[in-house]
């Protein structure tokens, strides 16, 4: 009997062309840890981004040749604690080279002594606290900081003539960010913050603090909030009669996602945002990314910044892995990554600054309208090559 399955194995064997087995002989692996909230309150996070990056992987694997890139995926449930120990994990057990994903700024934080002293590079595909970069060197950021679209927005409000401004945002580095990048704008062309709330992450019902912003009587209400929250937040905001009080809703564009404005209130039209993204951006690059979107996750389904951060985070990846040949270790995949800009990106040009390692992204203004019965974010204006504000204001 052994002797016969000896014979069938070296008949298959000599049944397979010699380029397949030269080319499963010479395939490399590169292992790449991604770590996201995929289950629990921030799972709306995690999911955009995973989507994203699952999808750009799908269409380019063919692009790298005689390598394979091996994903370990792991839900760290939105706790920094499961980020840190998975991340530990995925160095010392799955012998990970590089570490991607990182939704929220905690887990950011989190990880970082632990890739300085692994010497693992980490591409942020998110989590977005202007100084988060700071915090580890071999960290590279290709998302946006909130000071970008809440610093823009400001400045925008300002400038349009709404001088008094009221900030509510959740209460946690990225939204404190978002906080004061906007009271800096807005107080720099000529306005004022007259209120600022800050609440908890966990919170759903957004209609007691509606009713403290509507009794100071401002211009423009400025909202940072968790995504998958902005559902309960207009709900509020429209039981509270805010609009009819003649109070603007301006936001950053992590805010105001394509995909969650239809099932939106209609008070939601003439929203202004400032973001990275919009689905409607008319670029080439944009409009197959959308189509294949579509083609993968349904004729009705949007992709949103998320996933166009998950998508451009992956494309990095691959870059370096391609430039490398897969074999890159910690201060060679920095140099890289570090450099790193395509003008192939759905987002549009997008560069990383060598000397922050955070992204160099075009800033949009756009404004919820109803394009073909459908609520859409209609860009405006474009922004392009903007730093993070924050950086140029606190320099090293």
């Amino acid at each position: 009997m052994r002797l016969h399955t000896l014979r069938l194995s070296l008949g298959l064997a000599c049944s397979i062309p010699l380029s397949i087995i030269s080319t499963m002989a010479s395939a490399q692996t590169v292992r790449v840890g991604m770590v996201l909230p995929l289950s629990g309150p921030q799972a709306a996070n995690g999911e955009g981004i995973d989507k994203g990056a699952r999808l750009f992987e799908k269409l380019h694997k063919k692009d790298l040749p005689g390598l394979q890139v091996d994903i370990v995926r792991r839900d760290d449930a939105g706790s920094p604690d499961n980020t840190r120990r998975i991340v530990q994990e995925m160095i010392v057990r799955d012998k990970v080279q590089l570490i991607t994903g990182v939704a929220l700024s905690p887990q950011g934080f989190a990880i970082a002594p632990i890739a300085t002293e692994a010497k693992i590079p980490v591409v942020i595909m998110n989590a977005t606290t202007a100084s988060l970069t700071r915090a580890s060197a071999y960290f590279v950021r290709v998302s946006y900081t909130q000071w970008h679209m809440a610093s823009s927005i400001g400045k925008w409000a300002g400038e349009n003539g709404m001088k008094k401004v009221f900030s509510m945002v959740a209460d946690y580095s990225a939204g404190q960010d978002s906080e004061a990048a906007v009271k800096q704008a807005v107080e720099r062309s000529g306005g004022q913050l007259v209120g600022a709330i800050r609440v908890p992450m966990a919170t759903t019902d957004y209609l007691p603090f509606m009713e403290q912003i509507k009794a100071a009587k401002p211009d423009a209400l400025f909202i940072f909030i968790n995504a998958g929250r902005m559902g309960s937040l207009m709900k509020a905001y429209d039981e509270a009669g805010l609009k009819e009080a003649g109070v603007k809703l301006i936001l950053p564009g992590d805010n105001l996602q394509d995909d969650e404005l239809l099932n939106m209130p209609k008070t939601i039209v003439g929203a202004t945002a400032a973001g990275v993204y919009a689905s409607s951006n008319p670029a080439p690059a944009n409009v197959e990314f959308v189509k294949a979107w579509k083609a993968e996750y349904g004729e009705n389904t949007l992709p949103n910044t998320l996933a166009a951060d998950g998508w451009d985070g992956m494309a990095a990846i691959f870059a370096l892995i391609k430039e490398t040949k897969g074999k890159f270790d910690g201060e060679k995949a920095m140099s890289f990554l570090s450099n790193y800009k395509t003008d192939s990106s759905p987002r549009g040009a997008i560069a990383i600054d060598p000397a922050t390692r955070d992204i160099v992204p075009t800033i949009y203004i756009t404004r919820v309208e109803v394009v073909n019965g459908k609520q859409t974010n209609v860009i405006q204006q474009s922004i392009p090559a903007v730093k993070d504000p924050w950086k140029d204001a606190n320099p090293q």
